[in-house]
């Protein structure tokens, strides 16, 4: 009993073993593709354009509507087709009736089974021109609406960059944070070492210590702000939250462009260019041509129609051919004139309401062109200020970074005290930021312009 009771252990344990070392490599295969899985993936500027482009909502409902703006194109072109409709007709009638004899009519108690259809086709010579105006209504209506797509694409763009540029610049903060962090720890090792030695007083040390664990507290917040930025790029490009991705700088200016324009010239393209305006000059004139489409209600308007029917009774002694075909076929053609004489103020009240929409309409073009006047100055104005204050920002900073490695040799050489090494390592890190978000600033500032005078593509 002893050996059979050894060797079922002996069996026990190594199906434990296998089963432990299956278990384990499971782990690590499941480990591995979930390592692939969650790889980060790097997203540029023109692929989240490409992408919010692709998902953004409104830009979607925009061409929606362009499509059916499309349709009533169509619509439009094939009212000056004639109108034809075919209709069929069974009954059966039980009861007395009626009925033709040779002497006259009798009434008898019967049951008859009727079939009845006919065709009929109408068509419109004269609508007093409103075929015509609401063809070109819907043509004026499609262009704006293709012009409104244009400028929705130019804001999804507008709205994808400004949130990736700011990602951009949290991530550089980051950095800053980062590196402060790392050199205020160095230079923790070595007051340590200057403290332990006597060169410097313990309250170095104690003050230098506080200040690294200020810092470790500022790069956790810049840190936060950096997710959070991703986070609001993620729910722009409707992304999933759950993926991982890279923001990557590449193709980004680095300096202002050479080429400058002035003010007015910037406006007068931006007359040309906005699309927003383009919108408002096709709806301003399909709005006159609506007026005009109401008016046709006071003119005369003049139809061509035919019409054939035949019909079948069993109360008739022919047969199907002969009745559908040789007695009861009625062939009508004929001219319907409408003259409109009083129709309850109906055709006034319409042309008045046009008359109202056109002028508001054209209250919304000039007030447009008042606002791009105004949106280009101003991002003239900032972008010729973001200029100076990349410039400005520079200068600091190498001025900066000289002070601070000048004050930080004094330091170590005993000469100058901690407060004044602490003072230049914060006008350093102060100066890393500002270059930083002037750059950004930079970027920023030229793209606002773009976008007020409408040529804002980023290829």
């Amino acid at each position: 009993m002893e050996p059979f009771l050894k060797i079922f252990r002996l069996k026990m344990n190594y199906m434990f073993r296998k089963n432990i070392l299956f278990a384990f490599l499971f782990s690590l295969l499941s480990y591995s593709g979930l390592t692939q899985n969650q790889q980060e993936k790097v997203i540029s500027l023109q692929e989240a354009i490409a992408i919010g482009l692709d998902r953004n909502v409104g830009l979607r409902q925009a061409e929606n509507q362009l499509m059916s703006l499309s349709m009533d194109q169509t619509q439009a072109k094939m009212a000056y087709l004639p109108n034809v409709s075919l209709n069929v007709r069974a009954t059966r009638q039980v009861g007395q009736q009626f009925q033709l004899v040779e002497d006259g009519f009798e009434i008898s108690n019967v049951q008859a089974d009727r079939l009845s259809g006919g065709l009929s086709a109408s068509l419109s010579i004269f609508e007093g021109f409103n075929r015509q105006n609401q063809m070109r209504i819907s043509d004026l209506e499609y262009k704006a609406q293709s012009e409104g797509i244009e400028r929705e694409k130019q804001n999804v763009i507008f709205l994808v960059a400004q949130q990736y540029l700011q990602i951009l610049l949290d991530q550089q903060l980051l950095e800053i944070a980062r590196k402060n962090v790392e050199n205020q720890n160095k230079q923790l090792d070595r007051i340590e070492g200057f403290t332990k030695t006597g060169l410097r007083p313990q309250a170095d040390f104690f003050t230098q210590n506080a200040s690294v664990k200020q810092l470790e507290m500022e790069y956790i917040e810049a840190e936060n702000t950096l997710l959070l930025d991703k986070a609001q790029l993620t729910q722009i490009l409707q992304l999933d939250p759950l993926e991982e991705y890279v923001i990557s700088s590449d193709g980004l200016m680095d300096t202002p462009q050479d080429e400058k324009l002035e003010l007015a010239e910037l406006f007068n393209l931006a007359i040309e260019n906005r699309a927003d305006l383009k919108q408002l000059k096709f709806r301003t004139q399909s709005a006159n041509q609506n007026i005009e489409s109401m008016k046709s209600g006071y003119l005369p308007n003049l139809r061509a129609f035919y019409e054939y029917g035949t019909q079948y009774s069993s109360l008739n002694t022919l047969n199907y051919r002969d009745q559908l075909l040789d007695l009861y076929p009625t062939n009508i053609v004929g001219l319907n004139l409408n003259i409109p004489i009083f129709n309850n103020y109906i055709n006034k009240a319409n042309v008045e309401r046009a008359k109202v929409n056109l002028h508001n309409t054209q209250l919304d073009f000039e007030n447009t062109e008042r606002i791009i006047f105004q949106d280009v100055q101003n991002a003239y104005l900032n972008y010729n200020a973001a200029i100076k204050r990349f410039e400005v920002s520079n200068a600091a900073f190498e001025a900066a970074e000289e002070a601070f490695k000048v004050q930080e040799e004094r330091y170590n050489e005993g000469i100058a005290n901690l407060a004044d090494l602490s003072l230049a390592n914060q006008e350093y890190v102060t100066a890393s930021a500002n270059k930083e978000q002037a750059r950004f600033t930079l970027i920023f500032q030229e793209m606002i312009l773009e976008y007020q005078v409408g040529t804002l593509e980023i290829e």
